[in-house]
């Protein structure tokens, strides 16, 4: 594997650090806040009365979680004629989710996901199916959010049902537009042809590979998003019970796409944004403030401590590679 600090030019780097900089102070101001309105005596007291039965089952849900975007993966570079092994893209998405763990951002896996499976294919096909599936991860939460909405929107809170549901719908509208917008309003690409090549060339590569994809791989892979977001409901169950609390699986359905949404904040990996809205959205279920960000913070270290597992695969695999 290649180390991802190898592809970075120097200006992309003090970019990168000025982001860097932004997303942590954001996590840092939202956690102050949030711990100033909850003692973290009772945070400390819901961790020490923790099932650990309960939040290794969580850990293992993570771990199918990522074999099963794995396999979305790999149907995405099946579909464009790329074969890719899928013990190696099984491999990669571990690498790929621990350094979103250690990365202040919840997209730097994805970045080292393309770096090394552009060994094996491409670089604008490793780019642009890391980005579908992505996108596709994401399209499935809008449309379990929107589902939810229809049939149970007392789920939300009314104060932000609204809202919720414009970023669900303009979410899911924005990604059919990108997957396919390109095919139905061929004048885009004329417009990119006329920028400066230099510019205009990844996108068009991009678009070449977003073009390529058939219906159906981009129609499964969307299948094998909901799947995963249902894992990812699981996840959420399996702390809830290990942290003593009692929520249903419906109301999880409906919350639950919206602290993933989260991720999209500027911040370290929704870190202290999730935590910000986690009271609102579990008051309906009748819990505290403190539980509920007790419950969002162990959600979020359950998943990291799962995916550590990809350091010494990261670290295996450079061993190999060594001259």
């Amino acid at each position: 594997m290649t180390s991802p600090e190898a592809s970075t030019t120097p200006p992309a780097k003090t970019k990168n650090r000025l982001v860097t900089l932004l997303k942590v102070g954001i996590t840092l101001i939202s956690l102050a806040f949030v711990f100033t309105n909850v003692p973290l005596s009772e945070i400390g007291d819901g961790i020490r009365q923790a099932r650990w039965g309960w939040l290794f089952v969580a850990m293992l849900i993570n771990f199918a979680g990522l074999v099963l975007r794995s396999v979305r993966w790999a149907i995405l570079l099946n579909g464009i004629g790329s074969t890719v092994p899928l013990p190696q893209l099984i491999k990669l998405y571990f690498v790929g989710a621990f350094f979103n763990g250690v990365l202040p951002s919840g997209f730097g896996g994805d970045v080292v996901r393309i770096i090394e499976v552009a060994e094996d294919v491409p670089q604008a096909t490793a780019a642009g199916t890391v980005l579908v599936d992505r996108l596709s991860g994401l399209m499935g939460l809008f449309v379990l959010g929107l589902l939810v909405m229809a049939f149970n929107p007392d789920v939300f809170p009314q104060e932000i049902l609204l809202q919720v549901g414009g970023v669900c719908l303009l979410g899911l509208v924005g990604g059919v537009f990108l997957l396919r917008g390109w095919r139905w309003f061929p004048f885009l690409e004329n417009l990119l042809n006329k920028l400066p090549q230099q510019v205009a060339r990844p996108f068009l590569k991009l678009i070449a590979t977003l073009q390529a994809l058939p219906t159906r791989s981009l129609l499964q892979a969307l299948g094998i998003s909901l799947l995963f977001n249902f894992l990812l409901i699981g996840q959420w169950t399996a702390v809830s019970r290990g942290l003593n609390f009692t929520i249903s699986y419906w109301y999880l359905m409906g919350v639950v796409p919206v602290m993933a949404i989260a991720l999209l904040a500027p911040s370290f990996s929704g870190l202290g944004v999730r935590e910000l809205i986690a009271p609102l959205l579990f008051a309906g279920a009748g819990l505290a403030t403190a539980q509920a960000v007790t419950l969002s913070l162990m959600v979020f270290f359950v998943k990291r401590a799962s995916e550590l597992v990809g350091a010494p695969i990261y670290l295996i695999s450079l061993w190999r590679k060594r001259p």
